[in-house]
């Protein structure tokens, strides 16, 4: 089936999937790799060494032009995105899917490019050398691994360019950049006056953007959150090293989750749509969950955000992004975590962060070092979803002591966190299937109270 409208602002909005787009893609790889050997042997390592599957690495396919392609492109969903003097770009807006490049030659060759972080990386765990297109730190990198049987192997290190061209450019970017980097990586993260260091998160992120423009400023900002997040959680530590063993590092995330108090959220908001993010759909858990979130995205880096904040029932209507949250007398699963921990755009650190893989194959997998999941909170065939269990971290008594004369904490509960410490962050295992952009809205309840520091 196919959506007609693709975006929308109002949590009422469902993805839809789509199995004839997803099913004509998956067909193309799977030629690819029938073809190539090289790629095969890649597969194969990908599902052994990190609980993966080369469809969810995938950034584009590109195939021989034929009289019907577009059409039947066109007929799944996919859109003409862009053109060049030799292909053109498809793309499906309704689904989570490659990108498809319809060249102009009838000749009977494929490409399939997987992307990576860096190609460095994995040029350099492969002991394997190659002609890199494109400057450093740029938008967009390539380089072709093989070519067989009609197949080309690329990998692709795409930061901010949609397009498919490797990018070159001045000297002085690199300065620009590092310097970026540093000063994000470098940024306090923790002060009494959380409205001033807010203050200057929001003025420093207005920095990145003159200094880089503000989409490459958004992927060095995510790129940093994930590291301190990594930093702070052992799950992600022991997959990231799983995943560099082939040189790939998170280029399998599927979105970023960040948690915020009532206070704050319409300046995170902010924060990010200054770094060219987009308000998509308003996700909303249900009454009983006293909880919601507004996704944001950046397409031209590929970046997804889930933005967790308490709510009130009587507050679904509203635009919650960008209208100021009173305080309320009671905390939240949300409220609580930002209590204790801090903000995630501040102190905390991100949530969670999602990434595709084989999901039952990543259970288990981890299971044999020591990494436990807690039970799924998506079960479908088109989707599952479960987090690790969740790491404890140290609670300040002077912080558990403010919330207990605001009565936003039992003392019990209080005690508790100082003795124990309170839950932190998480990993997540996510697997798509059918191209499914959307996330669950059923049985999030669930979850989220599974996650409430008062319940861990």
């Amino acid at each position: 089936m196919t959506t007609k409208s693709f975006e929308n602002k109002e949590s009422t909005f469902q993805w839809q999937c789509q199995p004839e787009a997803a099913h004509w893609v998956e067909s193309i790889v799977e030629h690819c790799v029938e073809c190539n050997e090289e790629l095969a042997s890649f597969a194969h390592a990908l599902e052994k060494e990190t609980s993966t599957r080369l469809f969810d690495w995938v950034d584009h396919v590109a195939v021989p032009s034929a009289p019907t392609t577009d059409d039947e492109l066109e007929s799944i969903g996919f859109v003409a995105d862009a053109a060049a003097a030799r292909y053109r770009i498809f793309e499906h807006p309704g689904a989570q899917l490659p990108k498809v490049v319809v060249q102009d030659s009838s000749v009977d060759t494929y490409a399939l490019a997987i992307k990576v972080e860096s190609i460095d990386d994995f040029l350099m765990v492969r002991a394997k050398g190659g002609h890199i297109e494109g400057s450093p730190l740029s938008d967009l990198r390539r380089v072709c691994i093989s070519a067989d049987n009609g197949v080309s192997f690329w990998i692709i290190e795409r930061r901010t360019s949609r397009g498919m061209e490797p990018v070159y450019l001045e000297e002085s970017h690199l300065r620009h950049y590092l310097a970026a980097q540093e000063l994000w990586q470098t940024r306090p993260r923790c002060s009494d006056d959380e409205d001033g260091l807010m203050s200057r998160t929001l003025a420093l992120a207005d920095r990145l953007v003159q200094m880089v423009g503000k989409d490459m400023a958004a992927w060095i900002v995510l790129d940093v959150e994930r590291r301190y997040w990594q930093s702070r959680n052992t799950a992600g530590q022991i997959q990231k090293a799983r995943q560099d063993k082939l040189g790939m590092g998170w280029a399998n995330h599927d979105h970023h989750t960040f948690r915020s108090s009532r206070r704050h959220f319409p300046s995170l908001v902010r924060l990010f749509e200054m770094l060219g993010f987009h308000c998509r759909e308003r996700y909303y858990a249900g009454a009983e969950a006293g909880w919601g979130a507004q996704i944001m995205e950046n397409r031209s880096c590929g970046l997804v955000l889930f933005l967790d904040v308490d709510l009130q029932p009587d507050e679904i209507g509203i635009d919650f992004a960008h209208h100021p949250l009173p305080e309320t007398k009671t905390l939240g699963t949300v409220g609580l975590w930002c209590a204790l921990h801090g903000d995630s755009i501040l102190k905390a650190g991100m949530h969670h962060l999602e990434a595709q893989f084989q999901f039952d194959l990543l259970r288990s997998d981890l299971e044999e070092k020591k990494v436990h999941m807690m039970q799924p909170f998506s079960d479908f065939a088109y989707l599952k979803q479960a987090f690790t269990v969740g790491e404890r971290w140290p609670v300040e008594r002077q912080v558990v002591e403010k919330l207990i004369e605001k009565r936003l904490l039992s003392k019990e509960d209080a005690e508790r966190f100082i003795r124990d410490g309170a839950i932190g962050s998480h990993l997540e295992n996510l697997q798509r299937r059918e191209g499914y952009k959307g996330f669950n809205q059923k049985n999030v309840s669930f979850i989220i109270r599974k996650t409430d520091p008062r319940l861990c």
